[in-house]
């Protein structure tokens, strides 16, 4: 019996097991899948995985429109009538937050000109067949052109260009030999000579149309919008009917209050104050035959001037008369005259300017005059360096309030000259300062630039551009902070010019001195001038 129930079990399992149809690894069921998605325009990864950034230079005249499209393969299905496409647009309208949904394979977006625009989308693709679904992340921005951006005057004269360098930290930096007419597709300043840059301190995180790029032109001066490139005002209306300028040179401007100088090629100076208005300078009667050489105005607006005619220091502080808050109802020349409109330059006595040994009479050549490297010097002074007998002195120029005079006869400016030696300075030497370092200046000998330490009397050679420097220019001299970390006060623009074409070389330096690293732009016509345009904001 017992071998009979056996019997039966085989036969059952046996009949069980061939009966028995296998529905696991062996047999499959393909399904269609999306395979390499991707999107045009190609977009700027900003993570590994699903979330992108497109970013773009704020149109200045007519909106600019983007097409989106996915870009993608599928394993089985030819057609895409299973495929269902969304677009989530999130964006701020009138101050208002604004989400759409669009529906359709294609994403159309528009850019306002001169107004900062950002989009955060998402992008789902669905394969209803299947149930698959795919994300991804996006934004979509603007940003202000011609921010931390060098602004390079170049060409031959009756041939100026005016040029940027954007972005000159990136590893890939935009560069124009021309921005205006890329901008507005003419030609102008054709015959500048000179820039100023005013970085106006704001309590703001967008554009409050304070900064100012004054482009100096032999007969006019264009007060410029540097991010937006176009005028804030005409520059027919600058200056006084009948007034002429003529030959103007070169030009000064303060860094915080937009007080503005220019110089005409016989010396002589204008100020303008916010409003724009230029008017012409005066003199007390012992200076009326002055012939401005050099000058140089200190962060708080005192300035210092160099007059080689009559070998005489010379300052003016328009805190006193300063010409802010002139306006008129339509724009142009004010008629009236304004009593604050005044501002009367004067000399003070500088010691140690002659010399007189065995070889004869010998007379100070000041060289540069500049940013101020000491404590004193630095808000309300300058720096000069000048040549006598072939050795040379820098002179610490430092000012102050008269009304905080100890004694009513006391000289408000204190002037500190220190022997530095025999070290070759000429009128072809380039000097620069920066408030990052102090009692230190830097200098060039032929194509070598050197930080020298008026302290320990030493030089160090920093940098050899290779054919023999022109200009050297700090993007900023002012220690100051900047919201997004950089130091431009420790980035020195080194120009070398041969041959007509124009060469931008930027050395960045440490702490204390010491070189970084060098980036070089090529591909300009001969730099006359350049400035360094930024943003210097307090966050709210």
């Amino acid at each position: 019996m017992m071998k009979q129930l056996i019997l039966i079990f085989g036969f059952v399992t046996w009949f069980l097991v061939g009966c028995y149809d296998d529905k696991g690894n062996y047999d499959y069921k393909e399904v269609n899948t999306i395979e390499g998605l991707g999107f045009m325009p190609e977009p700027i990864v900003v993570e590994e995985g699903n979330s992108y950034r497109y970013e773009y230079r704020q149109p200045a005249q007519e909106e600019l429109k983007v097409t989106y499209s996915p870009v993608f393969s599928q394993s089985m299905a030819e057609g895409e009538g299973d495929l269902e496409y969304l677009w989530t647009v999130g964006y701020t309208e009138n101050s208002k937050q604004v989400v759409d949904s669009v529906f359709t394979k294609e994403l159309e977006l528009v850019y306002p000109p001169k107004k900062t625009t950002k989009y955060n989308v998402k992008f789902r693709l669905s394969d209803n067949k299947t149930g698959v679904k795919y994300y991804r992340d996006f934004t979509m921005s603007t940003k202000i052109p011609f921010v931390n951006a060098w602004f390079v005057l170049n060409g031959p004269e009756n041939n100026r260009r005016l040029g940027t360098v954007e972005e000159p930290d990136s590893t890939s930096p935009i560069i124009s030999y021309d921005a205006y007419k890329d901008v507005w597709n003419r030609e102008r300043f054709q015959k500048a000579e000179a820039l100023s840059y005013v970085n106006q301190l704001t309590f703001s995180d967008g554009i409050d149309k304070m900064e100012s790029l004054y482009v100096i032109q032999r007969d006019s001066v264009a007060l410029m919008l540097p991010f937006l490139l176009e005028d804030r005002k005409s520059s027919r209306l600058l200056f006084a009917p009948g007034s002429n300028p003529n030959n103007l040179k070169y030009g000064e401007a303060h860094p915080m209050t937009r007080y503005s100088i220019v110089v005409d090629d016989a010396g002589k100076f204008y100020h303008a104050g916010q409003s724009g208005y230029y008017f012409a300078g005066l003199a007390e009667n012992d200076v009326q035959n002055y012939r401005i050489d050099k000058i140089f105005m200190s962060r708080n607006g005192f300035t210092t001037i160099w007059d080689k005619d009559n070998r005489k220091f010379m300052s003016f502080d328009p805190s006193y008369n300063q010409c802010y808050n002139v306006s008129s109802a339509d724009g142009s020349y004010p008629q009236e005259a304004v009593e604050g409109n005044t501002v009367e330059i004067s000399d003070f006595p500088v010691e140690g300017m002659t010399q007189v040994d065995d070889a004869g009479t010998h007379q100070m050549k000041i060289l540069w005059l500049g940013q101020g490297v000491t404590s004193g010097s630095e808000e309300m002074g300058a720096t000069a360096i000048g040549v006598m007998a072939d050795t040379c002195y820098i002179f610490y120029i430092e000012a102050s309030n008269k009304s905080k005079s100890a004694k009513a006869d006391d000289s408000p400016i204190k002037v500190t000259r220190v022997k530095l030696g025999k070290l070759g300075f000429n009128e072809s030497t380039c000097f620069a300062t920066s408030s990052a370092y102090a009692e230190q200046f830097f200098y060039t000998d032929e194509s070598k630039v050197y930080l020298y330490n008026t302290v320990s009397k030493e030089a160090i050679e920093l940098y050899d551009a290779g054919n023999v420097v022109s200009r050297l220019k700090f993007r900023s001299d002012c220690d100051a902070s900047f919201p997004d970390g950089s130091s431009p006060y420790r980035c020195l623009g080194i120009v070398v010019n041969v041959a007509g074409a124009g060469e931008l070389h930027e050395v960045v330096l440490d702490e204390a001195g010491d070189f970084v690293e060098s980036h070089t732009f090529t591909g300009f016509g001969e730099i006359k001038d350049l400035v360094f345009t930024t943003i210097m904001r307090v966050i709210r």
